[in-house]
């Protein structure tokens, strides 16, 4: 009988290749229905490629929804009509809400909430790992935007009590909860609290994904913006890189 795949989804491309480069990927899953295409309102048909294959010599589908929880619902959905994962991990950059995270950082969801609604009805699971890896635990809450504003990440870290921030965990939970299926939630820290992003950072999407056009025009309308989209590169690279490495161990102590 062939092992159920563990499930690793993510929202863009810089979270998704560092992961690729880990796991030897055995085919590209891409046979989706004309119905399921003409279902997508939020999402890109570009995203309904599910990579299949081995990460550490796990069984592993890795696959990418693009920003936010309307994207990721969609995408997720479908994932869920052509595969039985026995475990989900929803996994990407995150921000952090309290001042002791620093850039790489692993967080594990103890608790997902929703900035928008209020609601806090999901639990992540946090599996024993026996020391294997390193992370922390805490609580997360899901946003329909970027929070770009260091006071407003205290904030809501604050009034939350959570400690990072994201943009389609608690999507993903509703659907793992309806398909029975544990969802583990990480977030590697991009950006810290007491860190402000460039206040345009949020019109740089479409389709959800980073448009270079739209960085552009911003630039040319604000040329300081650069000096923070280039630290902000950095720590995604280093954020990036330090997420496959642990989610090749955590899969594989899982």
């Amino acid at each position: 009988m062939a092992v159920s795949p563990i499930a690793i989804q993510v929202a863009v491309r810089e979270e998704l290749n560092p992961i690729l480069k880990r796991v030897r990927v055995e085919r590209v899953f891409h046979e989706v229905t004309w119905d399921q295409l003409r279902s997508l309102r939020h999402a890109h048909r570009d995203h309904l490629r599910f990579f299949v294959g081995t990460l550490g010599g796990v069984p592993v589908v890795v696959f990418r929804t693009g920003v936010g929880r309307h994207r990721a619902r969609e995408i997720v959905r479908i994932f869920f009509e052509h595969f039985e994962p026995r475990l989900f991990i929803s996994t990407g950059f995150g921000g952090a809400l309290t001042p002791d995270l620093e850039i790489g950082d692993i967080v594990l969801a103890t608790d997902i909430c929703e900035l928008q609604s209020g609601l806090c009805n999901w639990r992540g699971v946090v599996p024993p790992t026996n020391g294997e890896v390193k992370f922390r635990k805490g609580r997360l809450i899901t946003a329909d935007q970027m929070i770009v504003d260091a006071l407003d990440k205290t904030k809501i870290g604050e009034l939350h009590k959570a400690d990072v921030v994201d943009m389609e965990t608690s999507a993903v939970a509703t659907l793992c909860q309806q398909q029975s299926v544990p969802i583990i939630a990480v977030r590697a820290i991009s950006d810290r609290s007491n860190e402000n992003l460039p206040p345009a950072i949020n019109s740089f999407f479409n389709n959800g994904q980073v448009q270079p056009g739209l960085v552009a025009r911003a630039i040319a309308v604000h040329p300081p913006t650069v000096v923070g989209l280039f630290k902000l590169a950095k720590h995604a690279w280093k954020a990036g890189d330090d997420l496959a490495d642990f989610l090749e161990k955590f899969v594989a102590a899982v």
